[in-house]
């Protein structure tokens, strides 16, 4: 049976559109998995990725033998750390979160490069699992470190971080964007489906759940990280009960076709669009809309007024393109929505 539902909330800077649709699930083969660890958990906060600042340009923004590079420069660390701080500051309880780094493959036998982030000293095998899909600056980003920290804290989770690019050192911070280019058009190939994307991300969903209740999954994605919740959508895994976007980008991507027979996907996306972000276009973001209701997904559209590209991110600040900046309120109203969805979805907590 299909049907829809269409609801609209007004708010000081960002509409709110939800729509709910059926959809079908269909199943996927699953890739021959296997992980490494480089490295035993170890304290994840600010102090512990720099003790000071004058020694964030030697630990975060370049790589070593130790870590990959964790930020483009000081100026995009210090903002990230300087945020960080704030919200640990203002939380009601102490932070404790740990994270390592994880190397995992896909079917191809391709590696990939991930961060497991879970709250110190937990073991439960019963925490809901979250995967973060990176923006163009690769899974090896301090931003994605801090979101990651703040949703353990926050809820009965752990964190994958996913790499769907082989990123295993940071390259993707280079200036020098060829490489990037050439590997994200290769990732992003093909037509209704994209193929090599989906494997990595089935890499990543599998690796996921073997940690966490693999019943209970969701993901969120920035910039780069629309075109993973994207597909991940058209995978339609019923394990997948929440997925989310912030400043999404969907180039490429073509309005589905209308015969497809689809049934409920029962999972929920919340799309958050920088209503000033050059990089999505209307038809874009209506192509993406339409494949997702396509699928099923009870799909809840928040239109940030004001908003450029990467509007989350406070060291966007820093940024000489004028298409980014950072948008403290639009920031703060995506992430509540986004979290309490997690929340009413995937979570145990009251």
């Amino acid at each position: 049976m299909h049907w829809l539902l269409i609801c609209c909330c007004l708010g000081s800077i960002g509409t709110t559109v939800s729509f709910l649709f059926s959809a079908s699930t269909t199943g996927f083969l699953q890739p021959r998995i296997s992980m490494t660890t480089e490295d035993d958990f170890v304290p994840l906060n600010p102090e512990s990725l720099s003790a000071t600042s004058c020694l964030i340009e030697q630990t975060l923004c370049q790589p070593s033998s130790e870590r990959p590079q964790l930020a483009k420069d000081f100026h995009y660390a210090s903002a990230v750390l300087d945020a960080w701080r704030q919200e640990e500051l203002n939380s009601e309880t102490a932070w404790c979160a740990e994270y390592k780094s994880v190397i995992y493959h896909d079917s191809d036998g391709t590696p990939l490069y991930g961060h497991w982030v879970r709250k110190q000293g937990s073991h439960e095998s019963d925490n809901f699992g979250i995967l973060l899909f990176h923006t163009g600056a690769g899974p090896h980003d301090i931003f994605l470190l801090w979101k990651a920290a703040s949703l353990v804290m926050t809820l009965d989770c752990q964190v994958l971080i996913a790499d769907i690019l082989s990123d295993e050192s940071g390259w993707a911070w280079d200036l020098n964007r060829s490489r990037y280019e050439t590997v994200r058009q290769r990732v992003l190939e093909g037509g209704e489906t994209r193929p090599l994307l989906q494997k990595r991300i089935h890499a990543a969903v599998s690796l996921l759940k073997n940690q966490v209740d693999e019943n209970r999954l969701a993901a969120l994605g920035w910039c780069l990280g629309g075109h993973s919740i994207l597909e991940l959508a058209r995978m339609t895994l019923p394990e997948m009960l929440a997925m989310v976007t912030f400043h999404g980008v969907f180039d490429g991507i073509k309005a589905p076709a209308e015969s497809v027979a689809v049934s409920s996907a029962g999972a929920e996306v919340l799309i958050c669009n920088g209503v000033e972000d050059p990089f999505v276009s209307s038809q874009t973001l209506e192509n993406a809309l339409a494949t997702f209701q396509q699928y099923g997904y009870r799909l809840s559209l928040l239109q940030l007024k004001g908003a450029k590209h990467g509007f989350t991110n406070p060291a966007q600040d820093f940024n000489d393109n004028p298409a980014f900046a950072f948008h403290t309120e639009s920031a703060r109203k995506s992430w509540h929505q986004a979290t309490a969805l997690l929340k009413r979805r995937c979570s145990n907590l009251p």
